[in-house]
């Protein structure tokens, strides 16, 4: 059976992105949050004819530092990647609380503007995994 975990999305930054953490490897990770609007229609749709959704990105290395240093709320991506489900530190008798995130592997930032060192071109950097 073939399974396929591939997702796209276009969205906007919700906040500034902060500042990755460094895991235990040395490795930078961050999660930021990313929103679009979807147009509401059909029958019986009045009022608000957008619904916003949110979604958590992840992305590591090099990149994370990059996406830190020069993206704001605000600031339009495109994002490829897959989806993988994270656990939250557990603590006490309760069981685990889960959250699915998007891990990038491609980040392009959609903004005029933005100086990136060549090295760092966001049209098609892949994330290592």
């Amino acid at each position: 059976m073939l399974i396929i975990n591939r997702w796209t999305l276009t969205g906007r930054l919700v906040k500034d992105p902060g500042v990755p953490r460094f895991l235990p490897s040395g490795e930078a990770q961050l999660i930021f949050s990313v929103a679009f609007n979807r147009p509401l229609s059909g029958k019986g749709v009045t009022g608000k004819t957008e619904q916003a959704s949110f979604f958590e990105v992840l992305v590591r290395g090099r990149y994370a530092e990059t996406i830190s240093e020069n993206l704001r709320k605000g600031s339009p991506v495109y994002i490829e990647g897959e989806a993988i489900q994270l656990a939250y530190p557990q603590t006490g008798e309760a069981p685990p609380k889960k959250r699915i995130v998007l891990k990038a592997r491609t980040v392009q930032f959609l903004s005029a503007g933005v100086d990136i060192p060549a090295a760092e071109d966001p049209s098609g950097v892949e994330i290592p995994e």
